[in-house]
């Protein structure tokens, strides 16, 4: 039922109009009088309360989309999910077996819309003449500016999926055909602007992005610094030196004087900190309380409660260890600019980093709680704009050059889209995929820059 129900939402009124046509009254003489039978009556009543199921089963999942957007998972619960649907929490289990359930078919309702949202934006495209490669960069901008502010609960839904795919096999699918979406629309936005064979990495980009400007932050420098983003990926498809991003300069600048307050002032209070971080990386926000952190940290549920009262408290804590590891993370050995051949770069970067990988959906669950969240959105900047230094040292060795700010911040971004087509996959298998896909920038790059010479000689 979870999987079919969906063809018959174009359908759910038929049945309330065929009653109304025939000024249905549920008895015999009537049906009789009227020229009706009973199995007539009998049909009408079916299509009546197949409509009513349908209807339950929307709302249900309007409600699931609507909490992914404002609470994420963490607030999906059962209770939660009936009451803003108005429909008993046993309706969840008659209509789809299981709250998985229901999140599998919420999921496959926000592609499907999502699907339509791309090819509306395809549609307003058709009737233009081939654009120039420069109209690639104000349009790239455009899309990702109006996905992330005119459809956040489906951006939303998108970044729930990634994150459930991130621990659970079984999402693995349905994240996979959010990425075989975005592969193929953004192979004809490319192919429409003269970039054709570069949509895979432009949706690598997309992703990464669109994660980014979900954070509000200044409404202005926010959407002057994504154009300077999409500015400097076009210069990269061209082949020509990236431009200088005066926005992302800027933003960074005012990012480094709008560091999070630290709230985490003792060894006790830090070891809770620690073992909050761990229990969301592993877990989610959802199995964040003061008592799964107190088992992980090996204390009291009273020691815990009396550091930090309430779960606002604890999970800022919990945020601000994964971001305190998070720019840990960065300031490892820069790797030499050097050439290198394509055989040394598949064997420097085929092997699994050292560092706990779970760090990884952490940071992105601190994305997605700044998003959402007002009391945590001074790490925004810090998250948005205080990236590439780890990215930009990979870079140099990957290009055998200096690189710009600029192109670490789209390095950054690219190989965090990257990262999130390899959900499935086990550590060693991922970590070959990111080398291929070093190297297939490396090739990109290096051939647009090939091109562009040539031309100009």
């Amino acid at each position: 039922v979870a999987v079919t129900y969906v063809s018959q939402f174009d359908d759910r009124n038929s049945g309330n109009m065929t009653a109304a046509r025939h000024g249905y009254r549920p008895d015999a003489a009537f049906a009789s009088s009227a020229g009706y039978g009973i199995k007539d009556v009998m049909a009408t009543a079916a299509n009546s309360k197949k409509t009513s199921e349908i209807c339950a089963m929307e709302r249900l999942i309007e409600a699931v989309l609507d909490i992914w957007e404002r609470d994420g998972a963490s607030g999906t619960s059962a209770r939660a999910i009936s009451r803003l649907a108005q429909t008993p929490v046993s309706g969840i289990y008659h209509h789809f077996g299981s709250l998985e359930h229901l999140f599998l078919s919420s999921h496959e309702q926000a592609q499907r819309e999502s699907e339509r949202w791309c090819a509306a934006r395809l549609a307003e495209l058709e009737g233009v003449a081939p654009l120039s490669r420069g109209a690639f960069a104000p349009l790239l901008a455009a899309l990702i500016d109006q996905w992330c502010e005119e459809q956040r609960r489906l951006a939303f839904a998108w970044r729930e999926c990634q994150l459930s795919a991130a621990r659970e096999d079984r999402y693995g699918p349905v994240a996979q055909r959010w990425t075989a979406m975005w592969r193929n629309f953004w192979e004809e936005v490319c192919t429409r602007c003269g970039h054709g064979g570069h949509g895979a990495f432009t949706a690598y980009l997309f992703d990464g992005e669109a994660t980014l400007h979900l954070m509000r932050w200044r409404r202005p420098v926010d959407r002057a610094a994504l154009d300077d983003m999409c500015a400097g990926w076009n210069d990269w498809l061209c082949g020509r030196p990236v431009r200088a991003g005066h926005w992302r300069q800027f933003a960074r600048e005012q990012a480094d004087l709008a560091l999070p307050e630290q709230t985490i002032s003792s060894g006790t209070m830090e070891q809770i900190a620690e073992a909050a971080a761990d229990v969301l990386a592993q877990d989610g926000m959802a199995a964040l309380t003061h008592r799964a952190v107190a088992t992980r940290a090996g204390l009291t549920l009273g020691v815990v409660s009396y550091n930090f009262r309430s779960s606002a408290e604890l999970v800022r804590a919990a945020f601000e260890m994964i971001y305190r590891k998070a720019v840990e993370s960065g300031g490892g050995t820069v790797p030499e600019a050097v050439t290198l051949t394509d055989e040394q770069l598949l064997a420097r970067y085929s092997n699994p980093p050292p560092r706990n990988d779970r760090i990884l959906p952490a940071i992105d669950e601190l994305m997605l709680a700044a998003a959402r969240d007002g009391d945590l959105r001074d790490f925004a900047p810090q998250l948005r704009y205080r990236r590439g230094r780890t990215s930009g040292g990979l870079l140099r060795a990957i290009l055998g050059r200096e690189v710009a700010p600029l192109e670490a911040a789209l390095f950054s971004g690219v190989i965090s889209g990257h990262r999130k087509t390899c959900f499935g996959l086990t550590p060693a298998e991922a970590a070959r995929a990111g080398a291929q896909a070093m190297l297939d920038l490396r090739t990109m790059v290096r051939a647009a820059a090939d091109g562009a010479q040539s031309k100009s000689a």
